[in-house]
């Protein structure tokens, strides 16, 4: 083939879709190098998935096809080194963003820039990874003005440089591997300079890894040495309000609670990946970057042992379908207490969340998807969830979405053992939204500081009742605020006592036999452990 001197848009998109068949090709290959930074064996899954997006992007000018192809693999990355590889092509479209054409200059510029902006979005980068082999594969003037020729050298080099990663990262050398990110690099670069050769990518020929070991042996590695179990990988819509400092001052936080950090944006959203302990806190504290659109959260350690134990497979391979249901329940509750009660008494799922933590549309769409069913009967147990819950309808469109607007555990719960699966949606709504109606639920906190509310003076670190919400009790003591809330209550007939995190057994036993004191023999009262955290009892009258 005659040199190429230039490359247009159609150009481009070929080599990246080349790239794409090679790696899709390599898939399993760079799988089985994955060691680090963690040893879940899915490298090659995620960055082919990510590069894979680019089949949807549709020819047009080189500026066009680029800043498309870099938009669909940001939003399709996953994992560590699919962010990265969607990053580099970021900044090959930054470089492109305004050409018809490139030509080796403007390209090795390009290449240039992409490992630039894919190492800029790392905090803590580590060599002997595939920001070392993108970094070195262009970092050396070639003198031509051959495009292909230029490609050849880069992909000469980053296979050169992939051959010594083991010498630069222990974690490779112990397992006699290179590193599976840089390997799959390799493979895109193979992939986009045989376009430029004229060769047709339809039927790529998976290769064997020039290593020691052909595949890493995954049972080498322990749970013990994955520090930080939980990946989490999330999307926004980006709030243009969010500052550089607040941005750095996030990222300082994730820096204190994770690893294998990766923030990057476009002018529309926002993609999070991070290592931690605390996934859900990591996903409650990015809130602020913009709407959610998306998120994931993959436990390592079990993705590990699946590979040590010769189990693990493509996650779409081999998996029993889940039977769909007519109904599901799907109830919002705090505490693991709570979890398991709502468990108990049949809930499909119960979405984490309550007072301070309300969970989003997303969490509960998740949780609905996870357990398929015709019709997804939801509980929010708090009057902050319900409009949340409600949105559920507008994305589920194969699901007939019922919300019971329970604004506490107890209306919750009370609604749940309404259920009868025998009734219609509309019947089981209407019954269920009937039970609440003889549930009056107390709660008792701790004033954060001093008020005047609504005549009430109430005193920082005060114990505070509420009724149904509402503000109505203060004491110095939690036998005395519930005494004074239980003794306006005396026709109750059946009481149930719900004991917080951080309620010992002691001191609640007191409190039910307290409530059996003053509400007489005529009333039923039971304690329940429900762990949920900011009230130490919620408190249930029927």
């Amino acid at each position: 083939m005659s040199s190429v001197k230039t490359i247009d848009g159609a150009v481009y998109l070929e080599m990246l879709r080349g790239g794409a068949a090679v790696l899709e090709a390599n898939r399993e290959a760079t799988n089985s190098l994955n060691v680090f930074p963690v040893p879940d064996g899915d490298t090659g899954t995620n960055m082919s998935m990510t590069i894979g997006s680019v089949s949807t992007v549709a020819p047009g000018t080189l500026s066009d096809v680029a800043a498309a192809s870099a938009k669909a693999m940001m939003r399709a990355a996953r994992g560590n080194s699919g962010v990265i590889t969607s990053l580099f092509f970021r900044g090959i479209a930054r470089v492109f963003s305004a050409a018809e054409s490139a030509d080796a200059g403007l390209v090795t510029a390009a290449f240039r820039e992409g490992a630039k902006s894919a190492a800029a979005a790392v905090a803590n980068p580590v060599e002997g990874t595939i920001l070392t082999v993108m970094r070195e594969c262009c970092a050396a003037d070639v003198l031509t003005d051959d495009i292909s020729a230029l490609l050849d050298y880069y992909f000469e080099e980053a296979d050169r440089v992939l051959a010594k990663t083991p010498e630069m990262l222990p974690v490779l050398r112990r397992a006699k591997v290179v590193d599976s990110g840089g390997y799959g690099f390799v493979r895109i670069l193979d992939g986009m300079r045989r376009v430029l050769h004229g060769e047709k990518i339809d039927a790529v020929s998976a290769e064997t890894p020039a290593v020691t070991r052909a595949a890493a042996d995954f049972a080498e590695f322990t749970d013990e040495e994955i520090k930080f179990g939980f990946e989490t990988l999330c999307l926004f819509d980006r709030d243009p309000s969010v500052t550089e400092e607040q941005l750095a001052e996030f990222r300082r936080y994730l820096e204190s609670v994770g690893d294998s950090i990766v923030i990057t944006c476009d002018d529309e959203i926002y993609k999070l990946h991070v290592h931690s302990n605390e996934p859900i806190e990591v996903l409650t504290r990015s809130l602020f970057i913009g709407t959610l659109r998306d998120a994931k959260i993959e436990n390592l350690r079990l993705q590990h042992s699946a590979l040590a134990d010769g189990s693990g497979e493509d996650e779409d391979d081999g998996a029993a379908p889940v039977e769909r249901k007519p109904y599901g329940i799907f109830a919002v509750a705090s505490g693991d207490g709570m979890s398991d009660l709502f468990h108990e008494l049949g809930a499909d799922a119960v979405i984490s969340g309550g007072q301070s933590m309300n969970p989003s549309t997303d969490d509960i769409v998740s949780a609905v998807i996870s357990a398929p069913c015709d019709t997804a009967i939801i509980l929010p147990n708090n009057k902050n969830i319900i409009m949340s819950a409600k949105q559920c309808a507008d994305i589920l469109d194969d699901t007939n979405v019922i919300v019971i607007e329970s604004t506490t555990v107890p209306e919750g719960v009370s609604a749940l053992m309404a259920f009868n699966s025998s009734r219609s949606p509309e019947e089981n709504a209407e019954c269920m939204s009937d039970s609440m109606k003889s549930v009056t639920t107390l709660s008792v906190t701790r004033a954060i500081r001093d008020a005047d509310i609504d005549g009430l003076a109430v005193k920082r670190k005060q114990y505070i009742g509420l009724v149904g919400g509402q503000l109505k009790y203060a004491a110095d003591t939690v036998s005395d605020c519930i005494r004074d809330m239980i003794s306006t209550f005396p026709d109750t007939e059946l009481c149930t006592v719900y004991y917080g995190e951080d309620a010992k057994n002691s001191e609640a036993e007191a409190v039910t036999a307290l409530i059996s004191e003053v509400l007489g023999d005529d009333c039923e009262v039971v304690s329940i452990r429900g762990d949920q955290p900011v009230y130490p009892y919620i408190i249930s009258l029927e």
